[in-house]
């Protein structure tokens, strides 16, 4: 019975917090123990602008792809600590998006989608398991970073060096390795 009553709330929350993305155009999912979104989530949605995301602190093995297709104009997304490890193609269409934080994560490598999205100001991977960073591509494609999130992964001295040193490294990149 403790179950289904646990399961209950945590469809009312989800819904409640839909309701409230309605008018202030943010989806707050944080904290929903999720595994994946709910068709559900979109259909509520259906029709209202949703600017920015927050999937944090959820238990997400796989980033939900319809999200770029149902969210095409996020701006931040927030998918801390969750277990995806890998960005689907389809974000790199992401055109507004400025800011991620994927901290704490399953990432092996840099989401190869975000290579697409010039725009990027901010980005966070910290607590992943990146080993390595392609700095020239990094810098070439992502010319407006001005924050860029690596620490606690498992790069090398050499790729680190790298990225503090490249001669297209942004000027005013704050970088935390």
């Amino acid at each position: 019975m403790s179950l289904n009553l646990a399961a209950g709330r945590g469809v009312t929350q989800v819904v409640e917090r839909c309701e409230q993305a309605k008018n202030s155009g943010t989806l707050d999912l944080s904290n929903c123990q999720l595994l994946y979104i709910a068709d559900a989530v979109y259909m509520l949605l259906k029709g209202h602008e949703i600017d920015k995301v927050n999937i944090r602190n959820n238990m997400m093995k796989k980033f939900p792809r319809k999200f770029v297709e149902k969210f095409p104009n996020v701006t931040v997304l927030n998918m801390e600590a969750n277990e995806i490890a890998e960005i689907p193609q389809e974000c790199a269409s992401w055109s507004s998006l400025k800011g991620v934080n994927a901290s704490q994560n399953q990432f092996a490598a840099f989401p190869e989608p975000f290579f697409s999205l010039a725009q990027l100001k901010f980005i966070c991977l910290s607590s992943n398991l990146i080993e390595e960073i392609d700095a020239e591509k990094l810098y070439t494609c992502l010319p407006e970073l001005t924050h860029l999130d690596l620490s606690d992964n498992r790069l090398s001295e050499e790729t680190k060096i790298e990225l503090e040193t490249h001669h297209k490294k942004p000027a005013g990149l704050t970088l935390k390795l």
